[in-house]
């Protein structure tokens, strides 16, 4: 398993909200964080740092995990836990009122992908042929898409894209995510909207696809990423698994 991150800041952007942290236990094992602040000043900044920070350091001291079970309840309540975390921050300081962010949490267990997530933030897991989202935006478009009163083409132009459900650190209650699949084999993409709304899907693919290093590749998608878009910040993290083997 080997796994990269970064973000950039993008060309528009004066602060870059985005944050992104992962952490390897061994070769079989690890979790990446990503998140994608919101808030006045550098209040964004400070959301998303928190989060990321909060679920490693609550990822580190955790044992071992015994089954899908524990492993759903952790991940939910890691995130909960994070959510409280920012309120009370924001709670403390003024200038942090009102700050939240969105998160995408990836653990890898073993042969298998695990993924929970609140906002507009996603995961898409890459079989070297097709690109397919794991996660569901938190936003309004999309619940005009699943309702059927707009499609998804008239959902990516929407002046209204941007509203977010739900988001860390602005309310007590989150309904947070839980996503699992097999991961013997292929790419797990994790990225803020700072990517997916600069490149289409087939660029993305295109990339992706490149015979080089996992670290190249993430260049490569946040290079093209301010080369088509660059009007926001850009987090992104590649997880690349092969052949590993499954155990209980």
């Amino acid at each position: 398993m080997e796994i990269i991150a970064k973000t950039d800041i993008g060309k528009v952007r004066e602060i870059n909200q985005d944050y992104v942290l992962y952490f390897r236990k061994n070769e079989n094992e690890g979790i990446v964080a990503l998140c994608d602040g919101m808030g006045g000043h550098n209040a964004g900044e400070i959301a998303s740092m928190l989060t990321s920070q909060d679920i490693i350091k609550q990822y580190k001291v955790h044992g071992e995990f015994h089954n899908d079970d524990e492993i759903k309840a952790w991940m939910i309540g890691a995130i909960q836990h994070a959510n409280h975390l920012v309120l009370q921050e924001s709670h403390l300081d003024p200038q942090l009122e009102g700050m939240g962010t969105t998160v995408v949490v990836a653990l890898i267990h073993g042969d298998k992908l695990y993924i929970s997530h609140v906002g507009d933030s996603r995961a898409y897991y890459f079989d070297g042929t097709s690109l397919q989202q794991l996660t569901v935006d938190d936003t309004l478009v999309n619940v005009l898409v699943e309702s059927g009163t707009i499609s998804k083409d008239e959902a990516q132009f929407h002046p209204q894209k941007n509203i977010l459900l739900q988001a860390v650190g602005v309310s007590d209650i989150l309904k947070v995510s839980f996503y699992s699949q097999k991961f013997e084999d292929g790419l797990v993409l994790i990225c803020t909207d700072g990517l997916y709304n600069s490149l289409f899907q087939s660029q993305i693919i295109d990339i992706l696809n490149k015979e080089d290093s996992l670290e190249n590749i993430g260049h490569y998608l946040i290079d093209e990423a301010n080369q088509y878009g660059g009007r926001d910040n850009i987090g992104i993290a590649l997880i690349m698994n092969k052949g590993v083997e499954g155990h209980e």
